[in-house]
């Protein structure tokens, strides 16, 4: 069955046609752009720009809106009072936005509109991404806390999207510098209990993946009162000699140190003198040199040391050491003495043998004492002498060529 249509319906068949070629009867052509959403990404900083470009303008008019609403331009020509904005004729279709130095405000749905009947409008939605930033305002200061207490470090950073914040603490105590990652990441950083050993530079970095990464450094101070060590409680030395007295003194804020003996204060004199070096940044040797004793130096020495917290003391004692008295060597002597005489046998001094009978009237002989005889334990021979004397040659030859 064919179906019939009227006029009207050929009419407005045709008419929708025309629009959507862009055509009428008479060949007319419509101005048209692109009108599908479009999403634009920029960094905070640099130049962006929003294209609209439209085919067959004729006598109509391209204007910009921002996200606020606020008319931009209309044509060429710039209504908004912001210098970083322009509208941008690379080309004859082109009626681009430029906008220089993009803020983060800047961002929002942006509308390039041209005022056909219909209106035909063209959005844009414009991304600012922002490198990480960090505001010292609400930031953490340097810190001075007491040992023991609990402290809350704070960093607080912008950006787009939103940082990520580590925390590193750079020790003091070496002389090659060193990060150590404290914690979880996170806006706070809380201590609890410090200690001296905590202290030192605490850095927060803020980090986003725009641009670079951004960081702040805190020094926290850990103060406490001084702290006094002697290596020796006791020290001996003699009269005429030199000696150091030698105190440890641990503080924060650094303490004063003194020396005493017994209550007086330690005078400097030319052979009197206090030493101070610093062992650590907060610990020092505080050494007392006394260049040549004499017996009113013997004594009670107190060391003592302060600060606005509080103070501590040690006392040790220098006492004289007296001289030790040397044995002198033995020495061999030949003595005389006298002997019984055995019966029918002979005694051998390692010299001469005498016989000696039972009617013999001298029973008593002197028989002059032989250090040989007594060390080799034997009758005192001549040969056991010989003997003797290249045993001893014989071990000083040896002691000799071991020393070589």
């Amino acid at each position: 069955m064919t179906q019939q249509y009227s006029l009207l319906d050929i009419c407005i068949l045709c008419t929708v046609l025309v629009v959507m070629v862009g055509y009428n009867c008479n060949g007319y052509t419509y101005p048209r752009f692109d009108t599908r959403p479009l999403n634009v990404t920029a960094v905070a900083g640099q130049m962006k720009i929003l294209p609209c470009a439209v085919e067959n303008k004729q006598n109509y008019t391209v204007t910009w809106m921002n996200p606020k609403k606020i008319l931009i331009s209309h044509g060429d020509r710039r209504l908004m009072d912001d210098i970083r904005m322009d509208i941008d004729r690379s080309t004859i279709p082109d009626w681009n936005l430029l906008i220089r130095q993009v803020r983060y405000s800047d961002h929002g749905m942006y509308t390039c509109t041209l005022n056909t009947k219909p209106v035909l409008v063209k959005r844009i939605y414009l991304t600012v991404l922002v490198p990480p930033d960090i505001n010292e305002y609400w930031s953490s200061p340097n810190q001075v806390v007491r040992e023991g207490s609990t402290i809350q470090l704070t960093c607080n950073a912008t950006g787009k999207p939103q940082p990520e914040i580590l925390w590193f603490r750079k020790t003091v105590y070496s002389k090659i510098e060193k990060k150590e990652a404290l914690g979880n990441p996170g806006e706070i950083l809380v201590i609890h209990n410090i200690s001296r050993n905590c202290d030192g530079t605490y850095e927060c970095v803020a980090s986003n993946g725009i641009g670079n990464d951004v960081s702040k450094e805190i020094y926290v101070d850990v103060q406490f009162p001084p702290e006094v060590h002697l290596l020796n409680k006791k020290i001996s030395q003699r009269v005429g000699k030199e000696t150091i007295l030698s105190c440890i003194i641990s503080a924060s804020p650094q303490a004063v140190g003194i020396w005493y003996k017994g209550k007086t204060p330690v005078e400097q004199r030319w052979d009197i003198r206090t030493e101070i070096y610093e062992d650590d940044p907060h610990t020092l040797t505080l050494n007392l040199r006394i260049m040549s004793l004499e017996e009113k130096d013997f004594g009670h020495y107190t060391c003592e040391a302060s600060n606005e917290l509080g103070g501590d003391s040690e006392t040790m004692f220098l006492y004289e050491e007296k001289a030790r008295t040397t044995t002198p060597f033995a020495h061999f002597t030949e003595e005389i003495v006298s002997v019984p005489a055995v019966p029918d046998q002979s005694i051998h001094n390692g010299r001469n043998k005498y016989p000696y009978k039972k009617d013999n009237k001298d029973f008593l002989q002197d028989i002059p004492k032989d250090p040989v005889y007594q060390y080799a334990g034997g009758n005192g021979s001549s040969k056991n002498y010989l003997q003797f004397l290249c045993f001893i040659l014989l071990c000083l030859s040896w002691v000799l060529t071991a020393g070589l």
